[in-house]
């Protein structure tokens, strides 16, 4: 495994929390088999997957359909695990006991809703045979949804551990740049060189700042990225649900499922990065900004390139400061993907409206 983790530019803690999810993968899949093995003709009418051919309508197991769910799912997953740096087995085992814990839980919320289903069926006098496959087929189930939604809390986890993670990663830079200032302040008072030196080597030092500014916001996009391509799994899966047969193997409308988990991700998108902008973008800007004004080159010692090179320095501080200037700063591949697999998930969504 090791070996071909390596062959594949994959190390060996990703290697192994891709070990874990294709045990839990695999797990999901038998259990969801199972599933419809028991329901045996009780999910043939309200699971098939219908589609048309030339001989008109076809009909399959429901099971092909939420296999192909479950497994765009754990490639959802997939993605997280390896654009993260959060290992995800020893997540698992430093919280086994509170992750069994939503194990168990799950599982007895899933459980009542199931035999809320079956006494349904009782009430409208479906006989025994047909509650006893109901009943066994919703058990089993019960074990492939409990996964189904353990690799989605493992993913939201993931991202927020990350999110954790470069935090402190750009506080570091941050501290970098602050101190950075700090010795341009004091290159800006040095009695040892006359006005015109302290000016040029406080902007050296100013230059160095400016550097490390656009390191951090380089970490700031490196903490979006996660989010937006977690973002674009979710709508290229929704296009899955919405635009192909699949739908039809789901009890509700799956429009409900694609609308709900779209807003999701928008929503977490927004909120990750106005706590990016406000907890950690807009301040060290700001700290910049502030150690700026007192360095500023004065117009008299007739240093023109310095005075020029430092209004360069703060105007374009100033236009990131506001938010259109950190959508700016935090534009990248990933957003581009979530932007590009929005779009065509708006479009799939338009087109199955103006089909109704």
């Amino acid at each position: 495994m090791a070996g071909i983790a390596a062959a594949l530019g994959i190390s060996a803690a990703d290697a192994d929390d891709l070990a874990l999810l294709a045990g839990l993968y695999a797990a999901a899949v038998a259990f969801l088999l199972l599933a419809y093995v028991l329901a045996g003709y009780v999910w043939v009418e309200r699971h098939s997957v219908r589609y048309t051919t030339a001989k008109g309508e076809q009909r399959m197991s429901g099971f092909w359909g939420e296999f192909v769910l479950v497994t765009a799912c754990a490639l959802v997953v997939a993605v997280a695990l390896i654009f993260t740096s959060v290992d995800l087995t020893d997540l698992v085992a430093a919280h086994r006991m509170a992750i069994g814990v939503g194990f168990v839980a799950t599982f007895l919320i899933y459980l009542i809703y199931a035999f809320s289903v079956v006494s349904d069926a009782k009430k409208d006098g479906k006989d025994a045979a047909y509650l006893a496959h109901l009943r066994n087929a919703y058990i089993s189930y019960a074990c492939y949804a409990v996964i189904f939604f353990a690799c989605g809390a493992v993913v939201v986890a993931l991202l927020g551990f990350e999110f954790v993670a470069d935090r402190a990663d750009f506080d570091a830079q941050a501290r970098v740049v602050l101190h950075t200032l700090d010795q341009a302040q004091a290159a800006a008072l040095d009695p040892a060189r006359d006005a015109a030196g302290r000016v040029n080597a406080s902007l050296a030092y100013v230059e160095d700042a400016n550097g490390g500014v656009a390191m951090a916001t380089n970490l700031l996009q490196d903490q979006m990225n996660p989010t937006f391509l977690f973002a674009a799994c979710v709508f290229f899966v929704n296009i899955l649900i919405v635009a192909t047969p699949i739908k039809y193997a789901f009890l509700n409308n799956a429009t409900t499922i694609t609308h709900v988990t779209t807003g999701v991700a928008i929503a977490g998108i927004l909120l990750i990065g106005l706590l990016i902008y406000f907890g950690s973008y807009s301040v060290l800007i700001e700290h910049a900004l502030a150690a700026l004004r007192p360095l500023r080159p004065n117009p008299a010692l007739g240093e023109w390139e310095a005075t020029q090179r430092y209004n360069e320095i703060v105007v374009e501080l100033s236009a990131r400061r506001n938010l259109l200037g950190f959508a700016g700063a935090m534009g990248g591949a990933g957003s581009g993907l979530a932007l590009f697999a929005a779009a065509i998930q708006f479009g799939v969504d338009r087109a199955t409206k103006s089909d109704k």
